[in-house]
């Protein structure tokens, strides 16, 4: 099972597969499919694997994103754990307040289980993580860099979802720097027809498309095609 064989079109998109043990950042503005794109990706490729992986979710528990996931037609594979922030709450009885390092342990806790057999990672998102931890933006990298060094030496396939609203606003160089691939996701509108699309802006070691494509869903998830967007 191939990450590109999981979403219709999305093999149009790259000649070869995303590499195991990639750190893949998702960006786009709300309402692009960020986190649908990425659930669907690792849920389908951990569906038709004998793997398993973890989904972090920082900004909607559980119930309610897999309600969201559900209304855009995409299911939960047995083999995706979903992690929220009230379970670590209540996994621990002292919640430091330090985020980081509840996500740290319970990704080594996970690793120590299943060994080899765990090969997804999904953060959603960094700006959630960002706003709940009170660390300085500069440390705050410094211990996300610290973070996804290990991952990739675990080989462990790690997708980064970051919201950025505004193109002209703050830029996340630094996320981009430590990331292996990018892809894009936006809102665009042209002559009184609005689209979402996807463009791939870098993925090392995979030959792919720049252009961008249209995304949408459909009542079998999601699909990718190509169309004129620009």
């Amino acid at each position: 099972m191939r990450f590109i064989d999981t979403i219709q079109g999305l093999d149009d998109i790259f000649e070869n597969d995303i590499p195991k043990g990639s750190v893949v950042l998702i960006t786009g503005p709300p309402g692009s499919l960020k986190s649908g794109l990425t659930f669907s990706i690792i849920s389908k490729y951990l569906e038709k694997s004998s793997e398993f992986g973890i989904y972090v979710t920082l900004e909607q528990n559980k119930r309610s994103h897999l309600e969201n996931m559900k209304s855009m037609g995409i299911e939960l594979s047995e083999n995706l754990t979903i992690s929220d922030f009230t379970d670590y709450r209540l996994q621990y009885d002292e919640f430091s307040g330090d985020l980081l390092n509840l996500i740290e342990t319970n990704i080594v806790q996970y690793k120590h289980k299943l060994g080899d057999k765990f090969t997804c990672l999904t953060l959603d998102s960094l700006g959630a993580l960002y706003s709940l931890m009170d660390v300085e933006p500069r440390l705050m990298r410094k211990r996300l860099y610290h973070l996804l060094e290990p991952l990739r030496r675990e080989n462990l396939t790690t997708f980064l979802i970051l919201e950025m609203a505004d193109p002209n606003g703050p830029n996340h160089d630094f996320e981009g720097y430590l990331a292996d691939g990018i892809i894009e996701l936006g809102v665009h509108t042209k002559d009184d027809s609005t689209n979402r699309f996807i463009r791939v802006k870098k993925m090392r070691a995979s030959a792919h498309s720049m252009d961008p494509y249209i995304l949408t869903v459909s009542d079998d998830g999601l699909q990718i095609y190509r169309g004129t967007i620009f």
